[in-house]
């Protein structure tokens, strides 16, 4: 209903957007850098000095290391095509099927564990629970959205959306190797979902007391569900010494492991 809505979105909203979706993400990554640019030792910090010449001379040694560092992780990852056993497409992420062993030593002693046989693996399966109840929130954001176009739910969905569809661009046109935490960063928004939903499922402030304790007891239960299934898989995700049994009880897919770790 705006007269100039274009002029406006131009003069008052894209500044504000410059600023949080450009110069605040990028000081934020390269903070993240802070240790790398102060220690000599980095992969990769000292390349500039290692080469003669090249595009950007006149930057500092230690930021053309970091571009060309950049360019690398880029490069390296647009490239790459290669078969791996723990890779995965796209759309099989938020259904948890195919998770990546990080961790898994071989010749472990009986005697660590207790039994015949011992496993000490870390396994990037997060926490089920909450993995897939942010799946099932982000069906009623969407409709949260649809009927209500309450802002906060169309944020959520537009940043899981950024976070996750490119993705299927690089699997169906690039054939790209790609792995389930590439979901990382979508997390907290998986979380935001289920933040949203719990809302409707407590209710307005002003329902019943009824309708409200009960919203409440469905609320308390789902994140009792989240903290015993965090606390059942933690000996999978720290990496702790457990019996082959232990290990396969943990396995809510088959699909978690190519096969029974040694």
């Amino acid at each position: 209903g705006l007269k100039r809505p274009y002029t406006g979105a131009w003069n008052k909203d894209a500044p504000h957007a410059f600023l949080s979706f450009t110069i605040v993400p990028f000081l934020a990554y390269m903070a993240t850098w802070t240790g790398w640019f102060a220690s000599a030792n980095g992969y990769g910090r000292n390349w500039d000095q290692a080469t003669s010449s090249g595009p950007l001379f006149f930057l500092f040694d230690s930021m053309r290391s970091w571009i060309h560092y950049q360019w690398q992780v880029f490069s390296f990852h647009n490239g790459l095509h290669d078969y791996h056993a723990y890779m995965s497409d796209p759309w099989t992420w938020p259904l948890l099927i195919r998770p990546v062993l990080f961790y898994n030593p071989s010749n472990l002693p009986p005697s660590s564990c207790g039994a015949g046989a011992c496993s000490e693996a870390v396994l990037g399966v997060g926490t089920p629970a909450l993995w897939y109840g942010g799946l099932f929130a982000l069906l009623a954001t969407v409709v949260l959205y649809a009927r209500k176009r309450d802002w906060r739910a169309g944020a959520v969905l537009l940043a899981y959306g950024m976070g996750w569809l490119p993705w299927f661009y690089y699997a169906l046109a690039d054939d790209r190797t790609m792995y389930l935490f590439y979901m990382v960063p979508i997390v907290p928004f998986m979380v935001l979902a289920i933040t949203l939903t719990a809302g409707l499922v407590l209710g307005p402030a002003d329902a019943p007391p009824t309708r409200r304790a009960v919203g409440a007891a469905f609320v308390g239960a789902f994140a009792m569900i989240v903290l015993i299934n965090f606390w059942w898989l933690q000996p999978v995700l720290s990496g702790e010494t457990i019996t082959q049994a232990q290990w396969w009880a943990r396995m809510l897919m088959r699909s978690w492991v190519t096969a029974a770790p040694k």
